[in-house]
């Protein structure tokens, strides 16, 4: 059964009276897998289902998205012109803002408090999440430079000679 080419998820068949839960069923399996509690499983919607918070499909979903992930950056890098001053810097590993700004490249471009100055700016209009307030709360100057510094962008791409870094982040949406 499809539904404007979208499979019917739990939430939906439930709001239909089709099912009796809504809760994900792939969720249900993995925690009794591993022999945990199954109270509290996550709703299955669409949303749910596509995102690495599905237990079921995160390991898939994130295998796809670190795919198609090199495949464009791959592609940006190899329609580079060769006159470009743009250097793709390629993070083998997890890498943080933090631990980025201590390369040289970075520090010739701006000085890790030039960084911290900026990214404030930006910071302190993204809300802080409920489970962060309490963190937030004492020591609001602190989280929000934590915040930036913990954050770990998919790509970065610098231009010494503009004095610009270009940070990269892949989005994966979905249309339902």
């Amino acid at each position: 059964m499809a539904v404007v080419r979208n499979t019917p998820t739990a939430s939906f068949l439930t709001k239909i009276g089709k099912m009796q839960t809504a809760e994900c069923r792939m969720c249900r399996i993995a925690q009794k897998a591993r022999g945990e509690s199954t109270d509290g499983v996550a709703a299955e919607t669409h949303g749910h289902i596509n995102s690495a918070g599905c237990e079921g499909k995160a390991i898939t979903i994130t295998a796809a998205y670190h795919s198609i992930w090199r495949h464009l950056h791959d592609s940006m890098h190899a329609t580079q012109k060769p006159k470009s001053k743009l250097k793709f810097v390629t993070i083998d590993k997890e890498c943080n803002m933090s631990m980025l700004w201590r390369r040289e490249e970075f520090l010739r471009i701006r000085s890790k408090e030039e960084l911290t100055e900026k990214a404030r700016d930006i910071e302190v209009t993204i809300p802080v999440k409920k489970s962060q307030e309490a963190r937030y709360n004492l020591d609001p100057e602190s989280f929000v430079e934590n915040r930036f510094g913990g954050r770990r962008p998919d790509g970065v791409a610098i231009n010494e000679a503009l004095q610009i870094v270009y940070i990269l982040e892949f989005t994966v949406s979905y249309i339902f």
